[in-house]
């Protein structure tokens, strides 16, 4: 209490002779000094995202926000896996945990990796398995060797990304339903991934009202209080009290099943990290909506989209801002993107430069040490307010519509994603967006090579589905091409 009082004093007496400064009086001095320029068109910036950037910001305009707390007690370090070969898989991954990382994300490709293999001594904590088709009895050989891993599956994203379900429409909602209905805690729970909409060049407002509407697919289908079936979906969403759910990780959330989300991080630093705090507003807000106490748990990796092989170590600093926004945005868990990993096959050196960026953020910067770095910037409650509001709006058009699934039928969904990535390319191609090394301040020293070991562009895959897939592609691909040639 005397340190206290000491404090109260030494900031009276430092402070005593200044007045606090309205919101007014700041933006009259500005304007005095633009010497009649208008405020608006010198000092304000319109964004992609529908939000305007205004020069300062100020608790007389700011409304203070109720985010709510990340899944998680910390953020933790991960590393992707991809098990084309379950032997190979098993040793990076366990390579992987005794060299920095603290779990591992594993997307299994076909149902031929044997999951005993792939698993062999890999810790319970930590896991994350995406598997690329829908096989329950699959699903059950990984539960019954870890129970506590997190199963990502999201027949949604099946349909946007490839164009067709993994079974088809009536059977995957089956087999989801059986998924979510059949397996205990957080190894069966909602996926819901927006990496796609991101990476195709969908702004952070579409980001997120596609997110609340994809969402809301699962939310209607199978957590319908109305639905006296679909009871057993509805009590594991709901609060609970089972304390060995709650401490399963460490994670403190109260339900027995959470939302998880996967994301990829855009370049934008401070839009990207209200986008994480308006992840979990919009959860919780539409979560209410189905009586159900919603938590999520956001895992994060730095886009593909604003990556290039022009200048390509830049992407070393691409990737630990877009790291760094995540984490103090309240991302849970982060896996970074190596820099060549879209022109190089895996290699040892670019996946430890990746895990030692997380690294250095974590034991150096000491970006574990607070939980909510961001908590009380006027800017940063703005955008995430703003953001929210946007998004939500966008996604009450989505259901007037009839929903997510039905607008990727008509197509509306993947026009507007179009639309808006030709805008960023016109921004890129113009100079309005600058990336270093790309557009300006390239290095001509290190010139695009004739062949990679990857094919570094979209490949055309003409085939018969039931929608236009949305496809990921990099920014600077058209630029590239045209210095290739």
């Amino acid at each position: 209490m005397a340190d206290l009082s000491l404090l109260q004093n030494m900031r009276e007496k430092l402070f005593k002779e200044f007045s606090p400064v309205s919101e007014a009086a700041f933006k009259q001095k500005i304007q005095y000094d633009l010497k009649g320029a208008s405020y608006q068109d010198t000092l304000v910036t319109a964004t992609r995202e529908g939000i305007d950037i205004k020069p300062f910001y100020h608790r007389d305009s700011t409304q203070t926000l109720a985010i709510p707390a990340r899944a998680t007690n910390t953020w933790y370090i991960s590393q992707r896996i991809y098990a084309a070969n379950a032997v190979a898989a098993n040793k990076k991954a366990l390579d992987a945990l005794a060299r920095g990382s603290e779990g591992v994300l594993i997307i299994i490709p076909h149902k031929d990796i044997d999951p005993a293999t792939l698993l062999k001594d890999v810790p319970e904590h930590g896991v994350q398995i995406h598997p690329q088709f829908m096989d329950m009895d699959y699903l059950k050989q990984i539960h019954e060797i870890n129970p506590k891993a997190h199963i990502h599956l999201d027949i949604i994203n099946q349909l946007a990304s490839d164009g067709n379900w993994f079974l088809d429409g009536k059977k995957d909602y089956v087999e989801y339903e059986t998924f979510i209905e059949s397996f205990k805690g957080y190894f069966s729970q909602f996926t819901i991934n927006t990496s796609l909409y991101q990476q195709a060049g969908a702004t952070a407002t579409q980001e997120l009202a596609y997110y609340a509407a994809h969402l809301n697919e699962y939310l209607n289908r199978y957590c319908d209080l109305n639905k006296e079936h679909n009871d057993g979906i509805y009590n594991a969403f709901k609060e609970s009290n089972d304390e060995e759910v709650h401490a399963e990780q460490g994670r403190g959330t109260k339900a027995e099943k959470r939302i998880n989300i996967d994301t990829t991080i855009g370049p934008n630093y401070f839009m990207e990290l209200a986008k994480y705090r308006a992840y979990r507003v919009i959860t919780k807000t539409l979560g209410a909506a189905y009586g159900l106490e919603l938590s999520c748990y956001i895992t994060a990796s730095p886009s593909l989209r604003n990556k290039s092989l022009l200048d390509y170590n830049v992407n070393l600093l691409r990737s630990t801002t877009e790291c760094m926004s995540a984490v103090l945005g309240g991302a849970d868990t982060v896996y970074n993107l190596p820099y060549d990993s879209f022109f190089n096959k895996e290699n040892e050196f670019s996946d430890r430069i990746a895990r030692n960026q997380l690294r250095i953020l974590k034991d150096e910067a000491y970006l574990d040490k607070v939980n909510n770095a961001a908590e009380g910037s006027y800017y940063i409650d703005a955008l995430t307010k703003q953001l929210t509001e946007k998004s939500i709006e966008l996604f009450k058009t989505i259901e007037k519509a009839g929903g997510f699934v039905q607008s990727l039928f008509d197509g509306t969904i993947q026009r507007k994603i179009k639309e808006s990535a030709a805008q960023q390319l016109t921004d890129l191609q113009s100079g309005k967006n600058v990336m270093v090394g790309v557009n300006k301040y390239s290095n001509a020293e290190q010139p695009l090579q004739k062949e990679y070991e990857l094919f570094p562009f979209v490949k055309a895959n003409p085939r018969k589905t039931l929608i236009q897939p949305i496809v990921a592609s990099r920014l600077a691909e058209t630029i590239e091409k045209s210095q290739q040639s």
